[in-house]
Order: C-alpha cells, then sequence, then structure tokens
C-alpha cells in the first residue's frame, strides 16, 4: 500500500511538471493533498487515468481527467464538452488547446483556495486557477472568449457567472451559458438587448447597420431592453419603432391616421413640404398629438387650409358643398382674384363661410356695384343676358358700360336710354345726325348697301350727306327734304346734280371725263371691261359693263409717246402680260401688251437697284407705249382679261 501511495505520488508529479511546469514545491504539495484525499475515497472513484490527446498543428494537449463511475456524471462532463466552441462555451478540448492546461473534475470535495490552474467544475459550477493556481476573481480573457469570476459571492467565491444579466462596476453584462460575455444583439425571452464592444449593455440611441435604435435604461423591469413596435417620447420629442426595434423615418400609419417623422426620428410639428406636396402634422391635437390633417379645413396661424384626403395640403379652386373657395401655398383667398384673364371675388365677408365666391348676382363691393356670372367670374366685356341683351362690362374695373365704347377695332352704343343695352343694329339719330350699326352691333363705317341704295359713312360713323371726295371722285348724297329728291342720305346715281353728270356708279363725271363716257358707250368688247386712252389729254379710263352701259371705274393719267415717237391710234385688244421687262439702264414693271411692242407698264425704275429713274405721267414722254404709275400699271396686269377692247385716239 505504501508503495502504492508513492507510485501514484510520483506519477502525479512527473504528469503536472510536465504539463504545467509549475514550480516543484506547488506540485509537491498538491500531489501530496491529492493522493491523501483520493486514498480515502473508495477505490474505483479515485483511479485516475492519464490521456494523450492528438496533435493538432504542432501543439501538444494532455489531458488527464478523472474518471467517475457515476454514469450522471459522465453524462454532465460529455454536455459541457460538446457545447458550441464558436458562442464562447468552455470546451475542456479548446481550452487544451489554447492555454494548454490541466483539467481537473471533482465531486462533492471542498475547493482549496490553491490549485493547478484551469478549470474547475463543482455542483454545476465552473471556477478557473491561474498560473500561480489562485482561484480566479473578476474577468478573465481565456480562449478568446471573456469571462468573468464572482470574487463577490459569499457562498460561491469566484464561481464564473453564467446565464445571467450582472451589474458589475456600474454596467450591465450578460453571459450566456457557457459563461461567455456577449457583445452584439442579445435575444432574451422579453426582448433583444445590445452590449457594446466592451460587453457594457447599451444604454439610449445606438446606430447599428443603417439604422436607430433605443436601448431603454429607464426600463424598471428590464433595463436596456430594446424598444420595439413601439412608441416613446425622448427628451421632449416622440419616436415610434418598427417591429425589429429600427427607429422609424418618413410617413408612419397607425389606427388613427398618419404621422410624419423627420431625418432625426422626431414626430414632425407643423408643416412638412414632402414629394411635392404640403403636409400639416398637428401638434395642438390633444388626443393624438402631430397626427397629419386629412380631409378636412383648419385655421393655422389666422389663415385658413383645406387638406385633401391623403392629406396634401390643397391649392387652386376648392369645391364645398356651400360653393368654392380658392387656395394658394399660404391659405385660401379673400377678396380678388385675377386667374386666366378673370376677376373673382372671394368674400371674407362671409361670416358663416368666409372666403367663399361670390356668384351669379350684383355685389356691391367698397361702394361699387359688380356683376358675377354663374361660374363666378366677375363680368367683363361683352355679357348677354338671358332674355337676349347684350350689355359691356369694363375688364378692369367690371363696371358696365354706357355710350359709346370701342371694342376690337369696333364701335359700339350702350344706350344709357335704354338701361346700356347695346344697340343690336338699325338706324340711331344722335344730335349731329345718323348713324347705322350692323347686326352684330358694331357702328358701320364707309359704304353700305341699305334697302337698294348706297349711303357713305365717315370713319366717325356719321352719315354723309350732299357733294362727298370719295376715292379721288365725287359723289352726291341727298339731304333730308333735298330739292333734287331721293331718299335722305342715299347717294345719287346716273342723274344730274348742279349741273354734274353721276355715272350709274354714283361717281361725277369731270368734261373731259363725260366726253371719253360718251365715246365708250359706242363700242363693244369681248370682256366686261373697256380701255379708252386720250393721248392729247394724257388719260387713261376703264370701264366695266357692256355695250352702251359702261361705266367709268378708273380713270389716271398716263405718259403716252412723245411727238417723235407716238403711240400709235386704233383699237386693238390685250394681248400678252410680263412682270418687268428692260430698256437700257431701265426697268419696267407689270406690262400689258395690246398691239406688237405696244403696251401698258410702270414709269421707269433702275434695273440696277430698283430706284426710281423717271415717275412722270400727264406728258408725252415714252418710246410709243403707255407709261402709268407702278400701281394702275399692275391693277391693269390683275385685273384685265385677254381680248379686252383698248380703244386709242
Amino acid at each position: 500500500m505504501k508503495r502504492m501511495r508513492v507510485f501514484k505520488k510520483m506519477a502525479v508529479l512527473i504528469v503536472l511538471s510536465v504539463v504545467l511546469s509549475a514550480p516543484s514545491n506547488v506540485i509537491y504539495a498538491f500531489a501530496e493533498e491529492y493522493i491523501d484525499k483520493s486514498e480515502s475515497v473508495d477505490y474505483e472513484q479515485s483511479n485516475l487515468i492519464e490521456n494523450e490527446e492528438s496533435v493538432e498543428n504542432n501543439q501538444s494537449d494532455v489531458k488527464i481527467s478523472e474518471e467517475v463511475s457515476s454514469e450522471k456524471e459522465s453524462e454532465e462532463k460529455i454536455e459541457v464538452e460538446g457545447q458550441n466552441q464558436s458562442s464562447g462555451v468552455p470546451n475542456l478540448k479548446e481550452q487544451n488547446q489554447n492555454d494548454e492546461v490541466q483539467s481537473l473534475e471533482e465531486k462533492n470535495v471542498e475547493i482549496p483556495s490553491n490549485l493547478t490552474p484551469g478549470w474547475f467544475l463543482k455542483e454545476g459550477d465552473w471556477y478557473y486557477y491561474d498560473l500561480n493556481g489562485t482561484r480566479a476573481s473578476g474577468w478573465r480573457y481565456i480562449g478568446n472568449v471573456w469571462y468573468y469570476f464572482n470574487g463577490d459571492n459569499i457562498s460561491k467565491p469566484g464561481v464564473m457567472s453564467k446565464s445571467t444579466h450582472q451589474l458589475i462596476n456600474g454596467n450591465m453584462f450578460v453571459f450566456d451559458a457557457s459563461g461567455a460575455m456577449q457583445t452584439g444583439w442579445i435575444l432574451e425571452p422579453e426582448g433583444w438587448y445590445y452590449a457594446d464592444g466592451s460587453g457594457a449593455l447599451a444604454n439610449g440611441w445606438r446606430y447599428v447597420n443603417g439604422a436607430w435604435y433605443y436601448l431603454d435604461g429607464s426600463n424598471t423591469e428590464h433595463p436596456y431592453l430594446m424598444l420595439n413596435n413601439t412608441k416613446k417620447t425622448i427628451a421632449g420629442c416622440d419616436y415610434y419603432f418598427a417591429n425589429g426595434g429600427a427607429m422609424r423615418t418618413g410617413w408612419i400609419l397607425e389606427p388613427e391616421g398618419w404621422y410624419y417623422a423627420d431625418g432625426s426620428g422626431a414626430l414632425a410639428n407643423g408643416w412638412r413640404y414632402v414629394n411635392g406636396a404640403w403636409y400639416y402634422l398637428d401638434g395642438s391635437n390633444t388626443e393624438h398629438p402631430y397626427l397629419m390633417l386629412n380631409n378636412t379645413k383648419k385655421t393655422i396661424a389666422g389663415c385658413d387650409y383645406y387638406f385633401a384626403n391623403g392629406g396634401a395640403m390643397r391649392t387652386g379652386w376648392i369645391l364645398e358643398p356651400e360653393g368654392w373657395y380658392y387656395a394658394r401655398e399660404y391659405g385660401t383667398i379673400k377678396g380678388w382674384l385675377y386667374l386666366g384673364n378673370l376677376w373673382y371675388y372671394l368674400d371674407g365677408n362671409n361670416e358663416e363661410y368666409p372666403g367663399l365666391m361670390v356668384s351669379g348676382q350684383d355685389k356691391v363691393i367698397a361702394g361699387e356695384k359688380y356683376s358675377f356670372n354663374p361660374n363666378g367670374d366677375m363680368r367683363a366685356g361683352w355679357y348677354m343676358s338671358n332674355s337676349g341683351e347684350w350689355y359691356y362690362y369694363d375688364n378692369y374695373s367690371g363696371q358696365i358700360c354706357s355710350g359709346w365704347k370701342y371694342v376690337n377695332n369696333n364701335w359700339y352704343y350702350l344706350d344709357p336710354q335704354d338701361n346700356n343695352k347695346m344697340i343690336p343694329g338699325g338706324w340711331k339719330k344722335f344730335d349731329n345726325g345718323y348713324y347705322l350699326f350692323n347686326s352684330d352691333g358694331s357702328m358701320v363705317t364707309n359704304w353700305s348697301y341699305v334697302n337698294g341704295n348706297w349711303y357713305y359713312f365717315s370713319s366717325d360713323g356719321l352719315m354723309r350727306t350732299g357733294w362727298q371726295w370719295i376715292g379721288n371722285k365725287w359723289y352726291y348724297f341727298y339731304y333730308e327734304n333735298d330739292s333734287h329728291g331721293g331718299v335722305y342720305g342715299a347717294m345719287a346715281r346716273a342723274t344730274s346734280i348742279d349741273g354734274w353728270q353721276l355715272q350709274t356708279d354714283g361717281s361725277m363725271l369731270t368734261d373731259k371725263q363725260a366726253e371719253m363716257s360718251q365715246m365708250a358707250q359706242a363700242y363693244n368688247s369681248n370682256t366686261n371691261y373697256l380701255i379708252l386712252v386720250d393721248r392729247a389729254a394724257c388719260k387713261v379710263a376703264v370701264y366695266a359693263g357692256r355695250f352702251g352701259a359702261w361705266n367709268n371705274i378708273m380713270y389716271w393719267d398716263c405718259a403716252p409717246g412723245k411727238s417723235s415717237t407716238p403711240t400709235v391710234s386704233g383699237t386693238f385688244t390685250v394681248q400678252g402680260k410680263g412682270y418687268y421687262f428692260d430698256s437700257g439702264s431701265a426697268r419696267c414693271y407689270w406690262y400689258t401688251q395690246f398691239y406688237g411692242n405696244y403696251l401698258f407698264h410702270s414709269v421707269l425704275y433702275s434695273k440696277y437697284n430698283g430706284s426710281l429713274m423717271d415717275g412722270r405721267v400727264g406728258i408725252p414722254l415714252s418710246h410709243g407705249c403707255v407709261r402709268l404709275q407702278i400701281d394702275n400699271a399692275k391693277w391693269i396686269y390683275d385685273n384685265i382679261p385677254r381680248g379686252t377692247k383698248v380703244v386709242i385716239y
């Protein structure tokens, strides 16, 4: 027996000295104590087995374990060794690899204060001994994992903390079932926690993977628990947290409606411009602070605002049951509104509906009477009543107009003696004479044919009487009770007035015109036109009509051929036409041929720069052609057809 005791002591000394390289006095003392205690225990429970583990990565793993016959103790050890190494759970094999220490397990023995370095399991609790054999207390970094050994535990000094939240030096730490200190996100039955790199549980805001989270240190039941799927007031601001804990930003839908969180996460209060529209988050809502206004009207800072279904502030025309309103970015309009070239009035004095658009009525505003159409626009310009009468309202003042009104290049008369109605057409006698109005109400000017007679109205609209010089011709219009007879104001035709002969077109003939017109009646023409040229008088007369009923329509001065190159005389017909021809340095425009090289054409222009070279007419000076002012030459070119007879005498 004594020999066996010596053998055991030698075996222990050899193994410990190899594995631990500890001081010989420590190793010897421990071996003495260990062998003495093991001899007092049942021999089967103290059988010490030395095992050698395989060499991995050029490192020697030596494991000495004490096998206990109890099946329960064996299962417990297997369970511990099989835990996930990556989670920081103590693993005997891992510890041997990392720390090259010996692991001892002993049941039902008192733990000594000094023991061989390494892990020690007693009654389900783990302890750790430093290299000097002292039981660990406080933090230890073992196998790339932090552990905490509670030296303040009175009943179990130095016991490893595991499966717990523990307050250490004012900070809360979490240890998993293996005793490893946790970092990052930690899921517990009550929810999530977050541990910083130091292992201390985060308190307050943390920005993790692109999102903000809040770890609630004020939670008395679960301090530092992450806020999740909830709302919380933090530092005076309200925040929403999604399912998953991320702080919410942007639009947030709750049963009562929508909220909006700014980029900071705080719920918005007041106006926010989002995606092209304005919204209002109502901080004055006592039941639901910061709830978005939706499908409603609200007075904000003294201005009325309307909000659509969806919350966007409404602008432009807004239809309510009582009528129309108009809103800009700063609220509904009150007073005058000029829109689309029309005026509207939003009645701010309407006590029941402030800002309601006035429509379909007359209204006195600032002492002036205004009329508004059924669609609300102020009457401006022409307005037709239900009975068909026309009125005109000034475009700027909105006032109904009375008397003469000039609109779109026409004059109208709005009769003050007939409620300012527009005269719809016909004659109107004024103090200075008669005026005629078209059926659209516009005043007649110039010539007008009425009931078989021609009348002439000057540019001011007054009907003219007596002799009138019009278009370089004289005409006669009968006076009222004229001694020559005739209808008051009508043009005299085909008669003699005061010794002057009037054509059928009403124009008075001079002596020379009368002479030429009398001559023209004896000629026939293949067309409805006839041209006579008096070389001596240097005159060209153009007639329209037929044989015996020619009417002089044009009478011009001309420049026939000079004595050395006279214009041919006789009866001819119109032949070819052309734009121009050149003669030396001169150019003649709009020529009309009547015989050989004899032409009607314009006076002379420079062919080089188009300037007038010789514009004289009324004297014979051409080389045989009949020169005319350029407009008259063009008139013949444009209007006289080929085959028209030309008489030159």
